[in-house]
């Protein structure tokens, strides 16, 4: 890959907004810019987001995150995550849906940083920009056109 190429991939992730350069860049730097990655559940889990179970028969405890991944990546992932809650609209109402369902904020604010990874590695494998309409898009382009015969 050319220095251009990596250039413009960092430009179009840092047009998500609420993630700066530095945090694409440490989010490149410590997952080897995703060459050892096949999917988003596998990324999170190397980042240790992922969702750990604690049950044990009939008893039912917490659920929590792992941890067991890379701290790294979770901390530069946090401060982004709140800024997305308030500046990407997506991230926003994906917030305050999760943050009137759970009893502790931080919850919400983790789920937010995961989506936030993913959303990077799927921007960096696909080499497209953000865009925040695209589910609408995305809906429109799969409405067939009427058969006019």
């Amino acid at each position: 890959m050319s220095d251009t190429e990596f250039s413009d991939k960092v430009k179009k992730i840092c047009s998500i907004p609420g993630v700066s350069f530095i945090t694409t860049i440490c989010i490149i730097a410590e997952t080897n810019a995703f060459a050892l990655i096949t999917n988003g559940r596998q990324l999170a889990s190397y980042a240790g987001l992922d969702i750990q179970h604690n049950q044990s028969g009939n008893k039912e405890g917490k659920t929590r995150i792992s941890k067991k991944g890379n701290s790294f990546i979770r901390h530069s992932l946090y401060m982004p995550a709140l800024c997305a809650t308030r500046f990407n609209p997506l991230m926003k109402e994906f917030y305050n849906n999760l943050k009137d369902r759970k009893p502790v904020k931080k919850i919400a604010v983790i789920a937010v940083a995961r989506k936030l990874l993913i959303l990077i590695y799927k921007l960096w494998k696909s080499n497209m920009e953000f865009d925040p309409n695209y589910i609408e898009n995305k809906k429109i382009d799969r409405v067939a056109p009427a058969y006019t015969g």
